[in-house]
């Protein structure tokens, strides 16, 4: 991926950086974003200056793989948050109080062990170094209903069809 500078006011702002891909030899497609797709036109080169190789490599690190963690639902853990996305990166390498969620899959995390102000929702293979904690109190299974049960009739009375005419269509 190429970054260049727009020369010509005609085409687009001047003194704009603008991300270029190439289009052939003496072609590239502008564009505001790093993202070939978004891109605003395709222009000449001679169009745009002091052109540079922009390192695509992002500064964030990937996900980690998936793995099987096993914890009991309803028990409170301590936890160190390994890995989250990037736009809550100031969480990370710390240790939170985790209690599992659903299947197992997701826990939720708090800053204390009275699971007060819940933090997050995240996926347990983001954490790592789990320790059981001592509960002084026992926490109540919610149980969830599934969307596969019938609703009831929320009406005590039946309704009781009105008078109402038929019409033929032919």
């Amino acid at each position: 991926m190429l970054q260049g500078i727009c020369s010509d006011p005609e085409i687009l702002p001047t003194g704009e950086t603008f991300f270029l891909f190439p289009a052939g030899t003496d072609y590239v497609y502008a564009s505001r974003f790093p993202r070939k797709g978004a891109h605003t036109g395709c222009f000449e080169k001679k169009h745009f200056h002091k052109i540079k190789e922009v390192n695509e490599t992002p500064e964030w690190q990937p996900e980690p793989p998936k793995r099987t963690v096993e914890i009991e639902r309803n028990k409170i853990y301590s936890a160190k948050l390994i890995s989250c996305g990037e736009h809550s990166k100031k969480l990370i390498d710390k240790t939170y109080f985790v209690i599992a969620r659903g299947a197992g899959l997701h826990v939720d995390m708090y800053p204390s062990a009275e699971l007060k102000g819940m933090l997050a929702c995240y996926p347990v293979h983001w954490f790592g170094n789990f320790d059981l904690v001592d509960q002084e109190t026992e926490i109540e299974s919610v149980e969830i209903v599934p969307d596969s049960v019938m609703e009831e009739d929320i009406f005590d009375q039946p309704i009781e069809p009105e008078f109402f005419e038929q019409m033929k269509l032919f």
